[in-house]
Formats: structure tokens, C-alpha cells, sequence
């Protein structure tokens, strides 16, 4: 059955809308919906190409790629079970919910349970303890271990998790960020235990015997002493009392309660609390494996073979690798961070078939020297190092056609450009895997997945662009905002300070008022155009937020940073794209408290590395300024005080100043490790 949707149908009218309503997918707890082997029958989300054979207790989901060490279906599974039982062993009570106010996308009110912080790379460990803490009707809230503690702080302010599954390595900046909250909540972090998990030494899916874990405190005791830590496979050890999923979150609440909260940059400086349901996450599976035909029975095999190297804790890794991967019963060989040789030698000795990957590697695999012996075919067979992939997928960041081009021509496949967000999920992607199609379709991002509704909204109607209660659609070919609207979609921001809202108060939903129309479309902030086709084609930003490979950066957050140093009277940050790496990076424009410092290189020089220090004492790498510092005369505003940013990207004479390169770019030659 073919999944592509003929163009006659995606738009009926000559609206700029393309895409379905979403069709019945069951509501479940996401732990439960992940072991149901939702695909192992045709249905409204499985066409009969890609029903899957019944996944057995023994098969390999996720296998440590330098180790060998192998973590089933089955032993995943009773792992999760098991730490589920363990996390309640604490006291957390998954019926202690937090309901916020009714949203277009969840008008009953979404609900928060109490939340789990996990802060892990990627690893075996990752899936059983995000599916033992869903499992057990908590919700989970995943951090980078790249963070600083500044930023980790801000978090643990606004989720207040009960407990902690931390790296050990981000131990150090945990504690730190522990000890930036407000002395009155010193209280309650206090009592919140802390597991760690070692990269270096964990040797699971082995589990030695240990005591079970302590429990979590009310929180209402002033002891100061430092947070208990212990290894989180102690939470594998306690009562091994049965878990039912279900009991802790009936099939009904799945659409209402947050299974997880991811943090998504803001134009306000400060990352945003993104609260997905248990509901987005299944249907976000159930969409991307209706559309997974032309990859899937091309493969020739009955089971999947992926790498997993881009961050499990980001929307794409979460939900197109480690959630999918269950549900599919696909291996997925767990690299904790990409390198490019790493990558390279794995593809040829797992016959990976599908690669996922940001932007930039799309760039290595094109240009670098490394690459050339891999892409090498053999005279006899005509298959090289690649050709056991049949296509691959890329997001969050523009990718030129040129790169795509060269990468077919180079390696053998294409790959396919995809568009999705934090609060979406996967939302659209190209089809197809042959040249002719990667032709036609060269600088779009495809059409909707299954039960995806995509519209360019009418930009000539004042925002929100409500017509008679309705969003106003543009027409055909015409630019406007992205809008979405889908059952994978958040439900709400999470409001800052919420946890300090005077009761009978309401929490500041103002975020997510403004995020959301009232006919329940997802406001991207991103303008494209849709053709007669349905095809979307993203044109422009209307956020101010800096695509750094796959993640997001806002300005103002750099900008209170540089500000916060007295050598700096004003600045203004924008992102300035590199071609070579596929990228935009951050670039400050400052200007310098003392006026007569612009007539001085060397004093300028100074002050640039003292900024680039203090960037990186404050904020996570991919935040830093790798595009560099202009010191100017003053900063481009309008009437109104609000910095001109096209002005500073422009190039004009507003931005004319003395640059100074604070990083030196990195040649990638034969040799290089290539890492992101």
C-alpha cells in the first residue's frame, strides 16, 4: 500500500492548507502503547506494508555500539517495571497531579504529575528509566547534560522535580544549581534524592544486588545537609510489586496528562517548558511509521537497523529513534555522542538501513576526505560502505539542495528533509528515495504526516488572523506563518513560577495563549508557503531564535550575559549562517563602555576574550559565540527601543564595526575526529 498521498487530495480547495484530520489512534499510557506492538496488524495508522512480525522477549532493541552489551525487549521491559516500582517506593504519588487551565489543545486542563528529572547521555540506560518513570504515571522532564548550572537552575525552579537521574559527570553542576535556589525552597530541594548514573563504569543491563532506594522526604523539613545520591539501579532493587501502567493513568487521561517536558528556547531569553502528552508521543509513532513505507520495504529486512547518536533527550532522538525503536522492535546501536570516524566504520558493520542525522553531518558526508573510502564502490558488486542504507532523514535546521545533491551522488542515498518542533513532533517530511524525486522536491520539507494538518496563515489579517472565530488561511504559493494542528501537538507551555502561584490564582498561561489559536493551530513562528502540490517550503523566521545545528538559541539570553559584563555598554545578537557546517552560530554586535576603546585592536581583542569566557562560564557550547564579536558604535532600535536585527544581519553601515574572531574554525581533514 502506497503512503503518499496523491497530490489531488492534499488540497482541495485553493487554500494554503495541505494534510488530513487525524485519524483513530487508541489513547494509552506510553509505556503500555509501546510494548502493545501497536504495528503487528493493519489499521487506520498501519497499512498492511508495514505490519510487523510479532518482536520476541530476546530481540535486541538497544545495543551499546563500542561494548557490544545488548538491552531486549523483554529485559527492557521488566527493567522499567522495576524502576517504575522503585520511583513509588519514594513516596511519589502519580495521583498528586497539578491540573492548569483548559487550552485549545486540551480543554479539559493538562495535567502535571509529579516530575522525574532526567539528565542522561545517550545510553542503555536512557529508555527503562524514561519508560519506568511513564510507567508509573510520573512525569519525566529531560535536560542536556550540556547544560551549566545557571541554566539547570532555572529549570529546577520551574519543574520542582521530586527526584533526580543525573549523569555523573553533570553531578557537579546539578549540586550548583541545588544551591542557586531561593533560601525559602531550600527546604524542599533538600529532600529530593539524587540517582546517578557513571558512563564510564555502568556496565547495565548487568545489576549487582544493593540495598533498595530511600525514600524521597514531604520536603517541609529544614535539614541542610547535601542531597543523598545513590546509583540509579538501586531503583531496580526495590519491592518488585507488580506495576500496572494503567492504574496509575487510565486510557482516558492520556491525552490530559504530561508524559514529558522538554525546554525549547524563547524569543525572552529563558528556555520554555514544553508539555507533551502521553497521547502526542503514541501518535507521533503511529504517524512516522504510516508514512515509513518507501523506506521500510525497500530495506529488505523485517527488522530496522539504526544508529543512535543524536541526543535522546531532544524531540527528534525521543521520538524517531528511542520511542519508535520500541515500537517497532528496531536495534538501535547507542553511540553517546556523534563522531564522524565513529559513525563511518559503525554503518558498513551494522548494515545500518536508515540514518538519522542534523545538518551538518549531511555536510561531512559531501565534503569530508574520510568519507571517500567508505563511499568507494567495489568494481565486482557495484556496493560500497553505504549501501546498506536506503535513505536518510535530517531536521531542525536549513539544509541546501547542493549538499543533498552531493551526498546522493557520493555515498548512494538521499537524504530526506524533515520539519518538526519541540511542541509538534515530527510534522511533515519528503518522500521518496529515488533522484527524481529528490529532485522535484529540492528546498521543500514534504507533506504532513499521517493526521497532520499544515496552513499558511493569512498574513494580511492582523494576528492571530482570526476570521469569524476561524484562523484565515493564505492561498496557494503565498508566504505567511506555519501553522499546525495535530494530536501530537503540547498541550501548554509550562508557566513559569507556577509552583508559586497564590492559590486560587491563576497561573500565567500567557505564553501559551499566544503560542495557540483558538481553532487549536500551533503558531510556528517560521513563514513558508504550501504549493498546489501540498508541499511545504519554509521561506523565513519571524522568531528571533538562532538554529544552531538542531537547537534553538535566543538572543536575549546572550544579550543579558554580555550585558552583564561592565565592559559592555550594549549589544545585539544575531545568527550568521555557515555554508561549510550547514549552521547559523551566534554573533555579537557590542558596543564598549568606553567609546575611545573602538580606536584600540589590541584593548578590543581583550575585552572579545574576556566576553568569550564569560559566554562559556554561563551558558551550554552550542550557545557560544562561534560566529564571532563586532564592537560597534551603537546598536541598530527602533523608535520603540526593540533591537533591528535584520539591520544587524544586513550588513549595512549600522553594522560596520571591528570583528574578532574569539574561536578558531576547525579544518576537518582525514584525520579529524569530527565531533558535534
Amino acid at each position: 500500500m502506497s503512503t503518499t498521498t496523491p497530490p489531488s487530495t492534499l488540497t482541495s480547495t485553493r487554500e494554503a492548507y495541505s494534510g488530513a484530520p487525524p485519524g483513530h489512534v487508541p489513547l494509552n499510557n506510553t509505556f503500555d502503547w509501546c510494548f502493545s506492538q501497536p504495528f503487528s496488524s493493519a489499521n487506520d495508522y498501519t497499512p498492511q506494508a508495514q505490519v510487523l512480525d510479532k518482536i520476541k522477549d530476546e530481540r535486541p532493541i538497544f545495543v551499546d555500539n563500542a561494548s557490544d552489551r545488548k538491552l531486549t525487549y523483554g529485559q527492557m521491559r521488566s527493567d522499567a517495571l522495576a524502576l517504575a516500582a522503585g520511583l513509588l517506593s519514594l513516596g511519589l504519588n502519580p495521583s498528586d497531579i497539578i491540573k492548569l487551565p483548559p487550552t485549545p489543545t486540551w480543554p479539559q486542563g493538562p495535567e502535571i504529575a509529579p516530575v522525574v528529572l532526567i539528565q542522561l547521555p545517550n545510553s542503555l540506560a536512557f529508555a527503562p528509566v524514561l519508560l519506568g518513570t511513564l510507567a508509573a504515571g510520573l512525569t519525566a522532564t529531560l535536560v542536556s547534560p550540556a547544560l551549566t548550572s545557571d541554566e539547570i537552575a532555572w529549570i529546577l525552579q520551574n519543574s520542582r522535580p521530586r527526584a533526580i537521574i543525573t549523569a555523573k559527570a553533570c553531578l557537579g553542576a546539578m549540586r550548583e544549581a541545588l544551591e542557586k535556589q531561593e533560601p525559602r525552597d531550600r527546604a524542599f530541594f533538600d529532600a529530593v534524592p539524587i540517582f546517578t548514573f557513571d558512563a564510564a563504569k555502568d556496565h547495565y543491563p548487568s545489576v549487582s544486588s544493593s540495598s533498595p532506594p530511600t525514600s524521597v522526604g514531604s520536603g517541609s523539613s529544614s535539614s541542610k545537609k547535601t542531597n543523598k545520591t545513590q546509583d540509579w539501579k538501586v531503583l531496580l532493587r526495590s519491592s518488585r510489586a507488580t506495576v500496572v501502567p494503567s492504574s496509575f493513568l487510565p486510557s482516558s487521561a492520556s491525552p490530559a496528562r504530561t508524559a514529558v517536558i522538554l525546554w525549547s528556547s524563547g524569543t525572552s531569553g529563558r528556555s520554555k517548558g514544553v508539555l507533551l502528552s502521553h497521547h502526542a508521543l503514541n501518535f507521533s509513532g503511529a504517524h512516522m511509521w504510516h508514512d515509513a513505507a518507501d523506506y521500510h520495504s525497500l530495506a529488505k529486512v523485517r527488522q530496522q537497523r539504526w544508529l543512535g547518536y543524536v541526543p535522546f533527550y531532544h524531540i527528534f532522538g525521543l521520538c524517531n529513534i528511542v520511542l519508535l525503536a520500541i515500537m517497532t522492535g528496531s536495534t538501535v546501536y547507542v553511540m553517546p555522542s556523534f563522531s564522524l570516524d565513529g559513525m563511518l566504520a559503525a554503518i558498513p558493520k551494522r548494515k545500518i538501513t536508515y540514518l538519522h542525522m542534523a545538518p551538518p553531518i549531511a555536510v561531512m558526508l559531501a565534503k569530508a576526505p574520510v568519507v571517500e573510502k567508505y563511499a568507494k564502490r567495489d568494481p565486482k558488486t557495484g556496493r560500497n560502505g553505504f549501501s546498506s542504507i536506503v535513505a536518510a532523514v535530517t531536521g531542525g535546521a536549513p539544509l541546501g539542495h547542493e549538499v543533498v545533491v552531493e551526498v546522493y551522488k557520493r555515498c548512494g542515498f538521499r537524504v530526506r528533509l524533515g520539519y518538526g518542533l519541540s511542541e509538534t513532533c515530527s510534522t511533515s517530511l519528503q518522500r521518496g528515495t529515488s533522484e527524481k524525486e529528490m529532485v522535484e522536491q529540492a528546498g521543500e520539507t514534504g507533506v504532513p504526516h499521517w493526521g497532520v494538518e499544515v496552513m499558511i496563515a493569512d498574513m494580511d489579517v492582523p494576528a492571530p488572523g482570526l476570521v469569524d472565530g476561524k484562523t484565515k488561511a493564505a492561498r496557494i504559493g503565498q508566504e505567511g506563518e506555519i501553522l499546525i494542528r495535530s494530536p501530537t501537538l503540547l498541550n501548554a507551555y509550562l508557566p513559569v513560577g507556577m509552583f508559586r502561584t497564590p492559590e486560587g490564582q491563576e497561573p500565567d498561561m500567557s505564553v501559551t495563549r499566544e503560542a495557540l489559536t483558538v481553532d487549536g493551530w500551533f503558531r510556528t513562528g517560521d513563514v513558508g508557503t504550501i504549493s498546489a502540490q501540498g508541499r511545504l517550503r519554509i521561506t523565513d523566521r519571524l522568531k528571533e531564535l538562532i538554529k544552531v545545528r538542531a537547537y534553538q538559541v535566543a538572543p536575549a539570553e546572550l544579550e543579558a550575559v554580555l550585558c552583564s559584563s561592565p565592559s559592555v555598554a550594549d549589544t545585539g545578537v544575531v545568527g550568521v549562517y555557515d555554508e561549510s557546517e550547514a549552521t547559523e552560530w551566534p554573533r555579537a554586535y557590542v558596543v564598549p563602555h568606553k567609546p575611545e576603546a573602538l580606536e584600540n585592536k589590541t584593548e578590543l581583542e581583550k575585552l572579545a576574550h574576556e566576553l568569550r569566557v564569560l559566554v562559556e562560564k554561563r551558558t551550554t557550547k552550542y550557545k557560544w559565540l562561534m560566529g564571532g564579536v563586532v564592537f560597534v558604535k551603537q546598536i541598530p532600535k527602533s523608535p520603540s527601543g526593540k533591537i533591528l536585527r535584520r539591520v544587524l544581519k544586513s550588513g549595512g553601515e549600522d553594522t560596520k564595526g571591528v570583528e574578532i574572531q574569539v574561536y578558531q574554525k576547525k579544518r576537518r581533514g582525514a584525520a579529524a575526529a569530527s565531533k558535534l
